[in-house]
């Protein structure tokens, strides 16, 4: 059995949230604080330098890099489903509809184990899909809850937001989540790899996510868990010169400029 310690790796960046009194969603940020026991100041001036700052700015929740780290630079991390990073549709032919089995007018349900910033997960409830998106990393999902009850909040995007579903915890816990499980599902993994040598193509925010989270090291063991799950077929988001994600081969492979879908059906009784 592997050890704890071995599977989570070094100890995670430490987080402190800023409160400064009277600004809109402190009471949301209170309480998260309290609940994971976070370090709490009143102005970003009190956040230790090597510590990540979680705040309100223009109302929004957002997740600043730590001062010491001039190489993620200083603006935040926020996840707004109004951006136009998620405002691209797909369509049928797409290969991450393609790979989810989208047919005619049949939209799968999918469970999106490592939701991360939202994008699949949102571009599947946008392209009709019910979509339960899971993540286990308590600070991004808090920025996805924030995200979620804006979207909520917003007539061009509520409809949306009700086909999307988030869900708190780790299922390779010893009290995983409960999750809506059918024959239907459609399980869908885009773990978080090891980052690339030549940094400066990875966007900021992506590095600040990175950073935060760290890599997927138990991805196959996910992988796993989920394999041994009622189902209709399961989805893992690659890039295109990657490994699989273990030793079997995908039933299916789908490729779409620098990702790649491996998709595998159920296997044989």
């Amino acid at each position: 059995m592997t050890d704890v310690d071995e599977m989570v790796g070094p100890a995670p960046p430490a987080v402190t949230v800023v409160l400064p009194a009277g600004e809109g969603g402190s009471d949301r940020l209170a309480a998260f604080a309290n609940e994971q026991d976070l370090a709490v100041v009143e102005g970003m001036a009190s956040v230790p330098s090597d510590h990540f700052a979680l705040a309100v700015a223009d109302g929004r929740v957002a997740l600043f890099p730590p001062a010491d780290r001039p190489d993620l630079g200083h603006l935040p991390l926020v996840i707004d489903f109004a951006d136009r990073a998620y405002a691209r549709p797909i369509a049928r032919k797409d290969a991450l509809a393609r790979a989810t089995g989208w047919k005619g007018g049949y939209r799968p349900p999918v469970i999106d184990l490592t939701a991360g910033l939202g994008r699949d997960a949102w571009a599947l409830a946008a392209g009709g899909c019910e979509v339960t998106a899971v993540e286990r990393h308590p600070v991004v999902r808090c920025l996805l809850a924030d995200a979620l009850a804006r979207a909520a909040d917003d007539p061009a995007l509520a409809e949306v937001a009700g086909r999307l579903a988030l869900v708190g915890g780790d299922v390779l816990s010893g009290e995983p989540p409960a999750l809506p499980v059918s024959a239907e599902t459609v399980w869908y993994l885009d773990p978080m790899f090891p980052e690339r040598r030549k940094s400066a193509l990875v966007k900021k925010p992506m590095r600040i996510f990175h950073r935060l989270v760290g890599d997927d090291a138990d991805a196959g063991a996910l992988f796993d868990w989920a394999r041994r799950q009622p189902g209709a077929r399961w989805v893992v988001k690659r890039p295109p010169g990657a490994p699989t994600i273990d030793d079997s081969d995908p039933s299916i492979e789908y490729r779409s400029g620098r990702l790649r879908f491996d998709v595998y059906l159920p296997r044989s009784a």
